[in-house]
């Protein structure tokens, strides 16, 4: 090959890697638009997941309190290994048998370590637990909630968890 042929193909070379690495930009510019775009919607649908697993396990714990004879402690089987070794987590419940930590402190906070057996963190978001006390219905429920608005809430006297809702 001459000189000539031999610095028209490393040109033609060249050129085929920047069309390629230009290409490559285009579609990760355009993923990261797009993932930014529909993040709201994404941490929406994952929170409202969140909601249905925190309703079935607390549903699942007052189905355990029915068959073992509705005592003040339902034992459940944890997927956490417990400070005594074993497997097995007693969870308060109320003489409805819903999942309840009665008026101690953080009882929120409680009750989502008994259904949830996780930290009340949400794709590395924290998630707020508080107790909403309507003295004039005499009604506590608790209320999770991320700081992007969204919530849910937990009724304690009969064990319904509601849809997320958006706060603003």
């Amino acid at each position: 090959m001459t000189s000539l042929q031999v610095a028209e193909k490393k040109e033609k070379s060249l050129t085929e890697v920047l069309i390629v690495v230009v290409l490559v930009a285009l579609l990760m510019v355009s993923f990261i638009f797009y993932f930014f775009k529909h993040q709201g919607q994404l941490t929406r649908a994952g929170f409202e997941s969140i909601a249905q697993v925190f309703s079935a396990r607390v549903n699942g714990i007052r189905a355990q309190w029915f068959m073992d004879k509705q005592p003040h402690l339902v034992a459940v089987d944890s997927r956490n290994l417990q400070p005594d070794g074993g497997s097995i987590v007693n969870v308060p419940v109320n003489n409805k048998g819903w999942v309840d930590a009665g008026s101690a402190p953080l009882s929120c906070q409680k009750i989502w370590h008994y259904v949830m057996e996780s930290p009340l963190v949400y794709m590395k978001q924290p998630v707020g637990a508080v107790l909403i006390d309507q003295k004039n219905q005499s009604m506590h429920y608790c209320q999770y909630s991320l700081s992007s608005g969204e919530y849910f809430t937990y009724f304690r006297h009969n064990g319904k968890v509601s849809e997320v809702k958006l706060a603003y």
